[in-house]
């Protein structure tokens, strides 16, 4: 009698391998309860610490170098704005590796609960409490050592705290389910979650209330906020973890390995990404917009509205622009892909980032007048939205242009991993770097206290011409990038060699449009196999008539038909 191996990976024999942990969505289908629970309402938790602590650190710690060492100690306030920047390139370095890390850790991982979320449970505590702790001294409590204090905790929550939150928030999907519709709806879910629900309700409430009405007036305020936040996002991290379920475990590596008989080498791989005229250009776009959002982080419209819009004399500007220029957040996930079928996705991304350049030429024209500004930052939000939700696809369509030429496969290639590793170094240098350029100015962001002429234009600068400069290099070099053009082109000739492969293999050849079929059929029906088997649990622990209730659902389905 053959006896069952014991697993000997990561996590496995220990809290994650009893049954009190197990995930309370044990249908086999997705159900309602787990869409709404484990991936609209469960991930809230952790977005709300994650978006708290980008919207508040950099401010906290303008506002306590102020109050430990006075608006007119010049010189230290530069030196603390040099240390800042260092220990913010620091952390985006060590992140990097972190990175990688993390994706070791999943591969090592075997648990009764998955690959990973048990390190989502785990991390998700950790980012909570560094959090928490960030904020906790906001005093000179501690003397100088506060900020060694300080300064290490920063580097935690960037490296170790938020680093695995952003890998399970982009794959979490792919081991939910096999059927495609239900992780477009998951996608869509989650993506609902993060802009629509925490986006705008973070960043509108913070920018309008928390911070002119609150924070502003009162340092002691940020430890009372993290306490709260905490307090919320504990629970709701506990729901998105017992009402998420990992039905699959997906190796494309096995699947590779099938496939390719002998990888390509490193240097090989490098070179076929760099001589695809189509990857490097959006390589390089991909780049210059990392540059620019690590220079200006979380609160360089927050300091625009209170120095140039007058948000210091009158906190409701703060509500009036929000209001105005938020509207095509809440809008566009909904007509970005229709129209983006229309138009096309290199053309539609085109024209929004044209309107992201008029609009910021726009409130730099007019920075300190209420009008522009608000009809300025109305036009690039609605230019965002491209780069928000489509823009992505690209880069997958550059990334078959590569095999079409190479005839490389590109599935887990370490050229890829070694170019992302190497962009993400190239924006470590720029973090923080608005908050430690104010500071280097001798600025500290202190109630009562205006800042000078040469650091509102900086300002200014920071908040419309980086976008203005990012704007300019997607509008001239984006039409460059016609591989949404020859995409047929490509993909019928990749589809003439894997023919071409299969038969070579002596293995029966199936045209994709059948294979594809033939799968929808699968889905359909696993989808209603599931479906049976989950009523009819539902109808023993009940004691309902399993032929009343199936007649009910398909009499349901039936109506909706008609």
């Amino acid at each position: 009698m053959a006896t069952k191996q014991k697993r000997k990976g990561l996590l496995s024999g220990g809290l994650f391998d009893k049954p009190f942990m197990d995930s309370k969505a044990n249908t086999n289908s997705v159900s309602t309860k787990e869409w709404v629970l484990g991936h609209l309402i469960g991930p809230l938790g952790l977005i709300f610490v994650v978006n708290t602590i980008a919207a508040l650190v950099e401010k906290f710690f303008t506002q306590q170098t102020g109050a430990m060492y006075g608006v007119n100690n010049v010189d230290m306030i530069r030196q603390m704005g040099g240390w800042y920047e260092i220990i913010m390139t620091t952390a985006k370095v060590l992140a990097v590796g972190v990175g990688l890390l993390n994706g070791w850790l999943i591969q090592k991982t075997e648990s009764r609960q998955g690959r990973m979320r048990p390190w989502h449970l785990i991390f998700g505590f950790i980012s909570i409490a560094i959090g928490g702790l960030i904020f906790l001294f906001p005093g000179n409590t501690l003397g100088e050592g506060y900020w060694v204090y300080f300064f290490f905790l920063l580097i935690c929550y960037h490296t170790v705290g938020s680093s695995y939150f952003y890998l399970f928030r982009d794959t979490i999907c792919s081991l939910v389910t096999r059927d495609p519709k239900e992780k477009t709806h998951i996608q869509f879910i989650r993506k609902m979650s993060w802009t629509l629900l925490s986006g705008i309700v973070i960043g509108m409430v913070f920018n309008m209330v928390v911070l002119p009405m609150w924070l502003e007036k009162d340092i002691n305020g940020y430890p009372i906020l993290m306490v709260t936040m905490s307090i919320i996002a504990i629970p709701l991290l506990l729901l998105e973890y017992f009402y998420t379920r990992e039905r699959i475990s997906e190796d494309v590596a096995i699947e590779h390995d099938r496939l390719d008989e002998k990888k390509p080498s490193l240097r090989e791989q490098m070179k076929a990404l760099l001589s695809n005229r189509y990857f490097v250009i959006l390589f390089l776009i991909a780049t210059v917009s990392g540059i620019v959002d690590n220079f200006k982080g979380g609160n360089v419209q927050y300091f625009y509205i209170k120095f140039m819009l007058g948000g210091a004399e009158n906190p409701l500007m703060y509500t009036i622009y929000q209001v105005v220029t938020g509207v095509p957040l809440g809008i566009g996930a909904f007509a970005i892909y229709p129209m983006a079928k229309k138009f096309g996705i290199k053309n539609l991304t085109v024209g929004g980032y044209a309107l992201v350049l008029i609009g910021s030429i726009m409130g730099w024209m007019f920075p300190d007048q209420m009008i522009p500004a608000m009809v300025g930052g109305f036009l690039r939000n609605v230019g965002w939205l491209p780069n928000a939700y489509i823009f992505a696809t690209l880069m997958c369509f550059a990334y078959d242009s590569v095999e079409h030429k190479s005839h490389m496969r590109l599935e887990g290639m370490m050229g890829v991993a070694v170019l992302t590793a190497l962009q993400a170094l190239i924006y470590a240098p720029f973090a923080g770097g608005f908050e430690s350029t104010i500071l280097r100015m001798g600025f500290v962001d202190v109630e009562g206290i205006m800042p000078s002429v040469e650091v509102t234009n900086f300002m200014t600068l920071s908040f419309y011409l980086f976008d203005a400069i990012l704007a300019a290099v997607v509008v001239i070099t984006l039409p460059f990038v016609d591989v949404e053009k020859k995409l047929p082109e490509i993909n019928a000739e990749l589809l003439r060699r894997k023919k071409e492969a299969v038969l070579a293999r002596g293995e029966e050849w199936i045209d994709p449009a059948e294979a594809e079929r033939i799968e929808q059929e699968k889905a359909a029906v696993l989808r209603e196999e599931n479906r049976i088997a989950d009523l009819k649990a539902k109808c023993a622990k009940k004691g309902l008539d399993f032929d009343t209730e199936n007649a009910k659902y398909l009499a349901k389905q039936a109506k909706k038909k008609k």
